[in-house]
């Protein structure tokens, strides 16, 4: 593995490290399992047929970095006891961090009342194994919808509300940010994710009041060389 010989320590401890792509392979996987390791990456993201190799590859390399998998990733559109189940599956591999797309078809349609019972029991099957981020993906939503997504995510007790998947026409904005935070209690975080590719757009994210980052290009992000 060949990356930054020197990096922004602090920042890193931010950023969940992502393998997302449809691409993917076990040797992506292993890549950015061992970036993790050498970098203080927060968490490693990686789609739900990856995380027991995630498990074992952070095993072998001694160190106790979460794993997180995704739930009906990246358009929301599994059913609610589809997504029960894959939530499961992936926290029975050894993901203790699931994040969870919300149906954002039947939220604009007004179907709050079904979103919420939806993310309840997702939460309810990963209460006390997993945490549980919730993807609203803001691209899709204007600032009302953003704050009503992030309340439905409040109140049916996610452990974060996440901008975005990364897959919509854009991604995480400082605004986005802002406007989850006017809504959410002191008990639930912020990801912001998607397009954050330097280290001054992941400050300004954090300092509109993200706790975690969605990165794919974590290595780019925290690297202090030539900056």
């Amino acid at each position: 593995m060949t990356g930054a010989k020197s990096w922004d320590k602090n920042l890193a401890g931010y950023i969940d490290h992502t393998t997302l792509s449809p691409t993917t392979t076990d040797a992506d996987v292993q890549l950015v399992c061992e970036e993790a390791a050498h970098y203080g990456f927060a968490a490693v993201v990686v789609p739900p047929v990856y995380v027991l190799p995630a498990v074992n590859a952070l095993t072998a390399l001694n160190v106790s970095t979460p794993v997180c998998s995704v739930v009906s990733f990246p358009l929301g559109f599994h059913s609610a006891p589809a997504k029960v189940d894959e939530a499961k599956r992936i926290i029975d591999s050894g993901a203790t961090e699931v994040d969870m797309m919300m149906n954002v078809g039947a939220f604009l349609a007004g179907y709050h009342m079904a979103v919420r019972a939806e993310v309840e029991s997702v939460v309810g099957a990963c209460k006390g194994r997993a945490l549980v981020k919730l993807i609203i993906e803001t691209a899709y939503l204007d600032e009302p919808g953003i704050v009503a997504a992030t309340k439905i995510g409040v109140e049916s007790g996610v452990d974060f509300v996440k901008t975005s998947t990364g897959f919509a026409p854009r991604g995480a904005s400082e605004n986005d940010v802002t406007l989850i935070k006017s809504a959410c209690s002191d008990r639930v975080g912020i990801k912001a994710a998607g397009g954050i590719r330097d280290r001054q757009c992941a400050r300004r994210l954090i300092e509109a009041g993200a706790a975690r980052l969605g990165c794919s290009a974590s290595v780019q992000v925290v690297s202090l060389e030539g900056s």
